[in-house]
């Protein structure tokens, strides 16, 4: 393994671990028949998480007629996709806004950013047929998390990524030429030394060329889509679009006519959802 190689993965080790209440969270959803109450036993355990939880369920998102106190009731007015995706919002936000090296105004991008791509990925899940649109809400908003790494411990050699992006080269092959390997990957062994479910890991290492997918082809399309053919263009943010697979485009059945209806009703769902980007 060369030698830049070993300190990346040495740094992402050092990355505060995500949560154990989310990770169990995340891994309870995946069994057949679980219900809400199980869940709530689950998250109760941590308070914070807990209060977080409550405060996204009382958001405009979701305009419930009077406030919901408890986890209780979100649960049972929520549903259990719903109750774990607001878990994962509420853990998964502290690394993209808090955890990085870059100024406060791109690491708030960056988490808008996968708001946006965890909600497109629900709503092209949901236009298609996918089994469970929340399950791709949470890979969309997880699938980026390697750019966690490279922003907290390699900001020198990103901008040497983005001289490289410049002169030409896709973010993916810069990435790979000045680091040994690209953020996909990184995400990928990340979420893994997390102990976060096969899917996630295996979608997140597959989100920029979904036909190689191991798990959910379907799955890791619908995250891939979301985040090439829905750009959120923000200062400091290395936003050269990546290459729209065709193959992913055909899998789901989306079609271009399709995109401009999307991301009407994208802009509605994260007009609801700003009170999300600062919990």
């Amino acid at each position: 393994m060369p030698s830049q190689l070993k300190d990346i993965v040495l740094d992402m080790r050092s990355l505060e671990p995500f949560p154990k209440v989310a990770a169990a969270v995340l891994s309870l959803a995946g069994r057949p028949g679980v219900i809400p109450a199980e869940v709530i036993e689950v998250v109760q355990t941590d308070p914070g998480i807990t209060a977080k939880v409550l405060k996204l369920c009382n958001s405009a998102y979701y305009g419930f007629q009077r406030e919901i106190g408890s986890l209780q009731e979100a649960g049972n007015m929520l549903g259990v996709d719903a109750l774990v995706n607001l878990v994962i919002t509420s853990t998964a936000n502290r690394y993209f806004r808090d955890l990085g090296s870059s100024p406060d105004g791109v690491r708030e991008a960056l988490w808008e950013r996968s708001i946006t791509q965890a909600l497109a990925s629900r709503e092209i899940a949901t236009r298609y047929g996918y089994e469970s649109p929340d399950r791709a809400y949470t890979v969309g908003l997880l699938q980026n998390i390697g750019e966690i790494v490279l922003d907290r411990f390699y900001q020198a050699d990103y901008h040497r990524v983005r001289a490289e992006v410049e002169c030409g080269r896709s973010p993916l092959e810069a990435e790979r030429a000045i680091l040994g390997i690209h953020h996909a990957e990184i995400g990928a062994r990340l979420s893994s030394e997390w102990k976060l479910p096969s899917f996630i890991v295996d979608t997140i290492r597959y989100h920029h060329s979904p036909s190689d997918a191991q798990i959910d082809p379907f799955l890791t399309s619908t995250v891939h889509l979301a985040e090439t053919l829905l750009p959120l263009d923000r200062d400091g943010l290395l936003r050269v679009p990546h290459e729209v697979s065709i193959a992913a485009m055909e899998l789901t059945g989306l079609e271009a006519a399709d995109i401009e209806a999307i991301q009407a009703g994208l802009a509605a769902e994260l007009e609801k959802a700003q009170e999300w980007l600062t919990v």
